[in-house]
């Protein structure tokens, strides 16, 4: 229990902070998305920095906010999830539909931050190929895990549900 609770702290730290930095960085999306070149500040995504800012790479940053904004989401499902566990609230149908709901958001939010990428490199002509793992596998299996483990705990659920009948 204190495993649980240790990343329940980690989490919801991480929760208050992103809380704190998100109206400061909504201002600079509005800027970045009204304005060619917001405060002379060179912008750098995934590593590439953005030297002209046209509608093209204003729609790739759009694609990034809506996937960064998936994350958010999916931080917040995860702290409801973390809370039920802690509440020893286990096998219920309500676990299975946040596990599911999570793996969706974050495979969702992988191929909305991954083909905008791509789609960068491509326009630039850096077209790389690289071994390893990138954001975009981690993101991508984390949500495949998640899939998996709602599907895993809905059969713990309906053994235990016979389990308790035959009692």
């Amino acid at each position: 229990m204190r495993k649980l609770n240790f990343l329940k702290g980690i989490v919801d730290f991480v929760w208050i902070t992103m809380l704190i930095t998100i109206p400061f960085l909504l201002f600079f999306i509005v800027m970045v998305l009204i304005d060619s070149e917001p405060f002379d500040v060179p912008i750098k995504v995934n590593g590439t920095i953005l030297e002209v800012v046209d509608l093209k790479t204003k729609v790739l940053f759009g694609f990034l906010c809506i996937s960064a904004s998936l994350i958010i989401y999916g931080l917040f499902l995860f702290r409801k999830l973390l809370r039920l566990f802690q509440l020893k609230i286990i096998f219920d149908l309500e676990i299975v539909i946040l596990m599911k709901r999570l793996g969706f958001v974050i495979i969702l939010s992988a191929l909305l931050g991954g083909i905008p990428n791509l789609i960068l490199e491509i326009v630039k002509n850096n077209i790389s190929l690289s071994i390893g793992l990138n954001p975009f596998v981690l993101l991508f299996s984390l949500g495949l895990f998640f899939l998996v483990l709602s599907e895993v705990f809905t059969i713990a659920k309906n053994i235990k549900e016979e389990n308790d009948l035959t009692f």
